[in-house]
């Protein structure tokens, strides 16, 4: 089995360093820009692993935007996804990884947690007890979700935030930096401030 990196670019750093802190080999990335080499490995483009479906090839999408990271993998038909954990990562043996999935340094997944497919989990998250973050969620370094937060998909929240317990954000909502939540956002909201208020 060949493991590779889709995203030859910041957060692909970090994925590739959480890969070689759990001795996990990285064959190369995969990305459609015009670069040939990224953190010393080759960079190919997707066509290449088409070109090679007899081949045991997997991916772990690299994208820090949601959007993006969902509409990647809707188009790599096909293909297989790992997940990848970086070993400083506490993960409560009840919790629920979905695959795709990044658990960045130093973050904690707190018990009967559910994380949906191909989120992040950045530096220094926690994700208190009975949590649910939907796929494709981004959950930026230094966040803080309560007990019993529900996150739906595709929603990005800022680095620092602070969501209380027991608080639900809809789809494609975004908190942002800093942001304290204190009451329930809908889809497609974003949410700024102490205590957080929509301007949109």
């Amino acid at each position: 089995m060949s493991f590779f990196i889709y995203g030859a670019g910041g957060h692909g750093k970090v994925v590739l360093d959480a890969m070689r802190a759990s001795n996990q080999i990285c064959e190369g990335f995969v990305d459609e820009r015009s670069v040939n080499k990224w953190m010393n490995l080759p960079v190919f483009n997707f066509s290449f692993l088409k070109a090679q479906e007899n081949e045991n090839n997997v991916m772990h999408i690299a994208i820090g935007s949601c959007a993006s990271r969902a509409k990647i993998c809707s188009e790599l038909t096909g293909i297989d996804f790992f997940s990848v954990y970086h070993p400083s990562s506490i993960i409560s043996p009840s919790a629920i990884i979905g695959i795709g999935s990044f658990l960045a340094a130093g973050s904690i997944i707190g018990p009967d947690v559910k994380v949906g497919m191909h989120s992040i989990l950045n530096h220094h998250a926690v994700i208190d007890h009975d949590c649910v973050v939907g796929n494709f969620c981004h959950i930026a370094p230094l966040v803080s979700l309560g007990g019993g937060v529900s996150i739906g998909q595709n929603v990005l929240i800022g680095a620092g935030a602070i969501v209380l317990p027991g608080i639900k954000i809809d789809d494609y909502s975004i908190v942002g930096a800093g942001a304290i939540v204190t009451e329930n956002v809908q889809s497609r909201t974003t949410v700024v401030g102490n205590p957080a208020r929509a301007i949109n």
